[in-house]
């Protein structure tokens, strides 16, 4: 599912959707590095890796997450 890079828009919905279902804040922010296992997600990343990203920000009954998506770790 998720092999090449970058991700689709589908493969970042799934990722949204579930960092919103995985969390219970209003405002979410996840960090997930493709290269490694997507589904291994990091909440309130402080630190970036020097790599590509997607960044995409989506809003669900009253509630935020922003995803961003590394290449590499």
């Amino acid at each position: 599912m998720f092999e090449a890079w970058p991700p689709t828009n589908d493969q970042i919905l799934t990722i949204a959707s579930s960092a919103l279902n995985k969390s219970q804040n209003k405002d979410v922010k996840v960090l997930v590095y493709w290269e490694n296992d997507p589904n291994l997600m990091i909440f309130d990343p402080i630190m970036f890796a020097n790599t590509e990203y997607i960044r995409k920000k989506y809003t669900h009954n009253e509630r935020s997450v922003e995803v961003s998506i590394g290449k590499i770790d």
